[in-house]
């Protein structure tokens, strides 16, 4: 074939006198190359809804959780007094943010309002994006910190991945990837979403609450963590003996 032959895409030119029937065998190569396509583009399409738009390691991580985990908050809207977690240390647990720092959520004397959000849950849509609103219209208490859990992730479920549509929303505060399994959620609680728990500085549970709530009752949760939340020093044995003393 000369230099100056020219082909069109997709078609085989042949040469002066051969025949242009194809071969025999041509079929079946055909069938196999086409089978190879499919199987190699199967495996694509399963890694890339695993891993999808991560800048770090993945939409989950190793979370490693410390203490006795919260009683389960089987309750819509605001705990009262009822509530069985009031006054009890949420367990430690230590993680990685989507911008890949550590993180380690536990008593370190500050105040802290932590939200547990599902990338499919509509009501966790609906909610942060209030939250940054009033995080950046300078609403947030002096003192008192937001942090996020990206939790129950699932790639075949909607608005997936998780890290994309907190980035889409400008969430500002740092957001912790919980494990596979959900354990950061189970220790604390969760049972439905937005799941939020708003701690002292101990990491004592001052108000559980759970699905939306109005901006009022957002303020107003804030105000009231910033406002009882400093550290108290106090263990859990010290704070059963002062009890026990109280009592006697």
């Amino acid at each position: 074939m000369g230099r100056n032959t020219r082909k069109e895409p997709g078609i085989k030119v042949p040469k002066t006198g051969a025949s242009v029937a194809e071969p025999e065998s041509g079929g079946k190569g055909f069938i196999l190359a086409i089978l190879a396509i499919v199987l190699v583009g199967a495996g694509l399409v399963a890694f890339l809804a695993a891993n999808r738009d991560s800048k770090v390691g993945g939409q989950t991580a190793a979370v490693e959780v410390e203490g006795d985990d919260l009683p389960p908050f089987e309750q819509s809207g605001v705990s009262g007094s009822d509530d069985p977690a009031l006054g009890l240390v949420a367990p430690t647990f230590t993680g990685t943010t989507f911008a890949g720092e550590p993180l380690t959520l536990g008593p370190d004397g500050t105040p802290k309002v932590v939200y547990f959000l599902a990338h499919w849950c509509s009501h966790c849509q609906a909610e942060v994006p209030k939250i940054q609103e009033m995080i950046d219209a300078d609403q947030l208490p002096d003192g008192l910190e937001i942090y996020g859990v990206s939790t129950a992730v699932d790639a075949s479920r909607g608005n997936f991945p998780p890290e994309s549509w907190l980035d889409v929303e400008n969430f500002t505060p740092p957001t912790l990837k919980d494990d596979t399994g959900s354990p950061a959620l189970q220790a604390w609680g969760g049972q439905s979403f937005p799941y939020v728990v708003y701690l002292d500085g101990d990491n004592r549970v001052i108000a559980r609450s759970s699905g939306e709530i109005d901006d009022q009752q957002i303020l107003e949760l804030w105000a009231l963590t910033a406002l009882n939340g400093g550290s108290t020093g106090e263990t859990d044995e010290e704070s059963d003996e002062d009890s026990e003393t109280e009592a006697e």
